[in-house]
């Protein structure tokens, strides 16, 4: 069995792929300007979202949470809001809350809760497995 040290990088190759990342950090990290913070939020939802990248235990139990809360707010806003709280599980009463609310919050909403769904698939889905 090899010793520790033969297994490891070189020193100088380590110490290059450390700055490296250190560099990488930095530059995601510079949030000081609007589209800095814009863009690392896009690439955020846009790793999350395509789902191509494997993600940990860890990062699978964030998204999903983060998913079932959107999943929640969505129909929070959208069945608990207005000027009665009542709630009843039937179709009748979705058809009531969907035509009493505008159709621009409406549709916010939905997309709320599909994004969520989204978030969930995500983190529930077996992760792809490179030959």
């Amino acid at each position: 069995m090899p010793s520790p040290d033969e297994q490891s990088l070189p020193i100088d190759e380590e110490e290059a792929h450390r700055l490296d990342m250190e560099r990488l950090w930095h530059l995601r990290q510079e949030n000081v300007l609007p589209l800095e913070t814009a863009w690392n939020e896009g690439r955020f939802y846009g790793l999350v979202l395509k789902g191509s990248q494997p993600f940990t235990c860890f990062h699978r139990v964030g998204i999903l949470l983060m998913g079932l809360e959107a999943i929640g707010v969505g129909l929070m806003f959208l069945f608990l809001s207005g000027p009665s709280l009542e709630f009843d599980f039937s179709l009748k009463f979705v058809y009531q809350r969907l035509s009493e609310s505008s159709p621009v919050r409406t549709a916010q909403l939905l997309l709320v809760i599909l994004v969520g769904l989204r978030f969930c698939w995500v983190a529930l889905r077996p992760p792809n497995r490179a030959s």
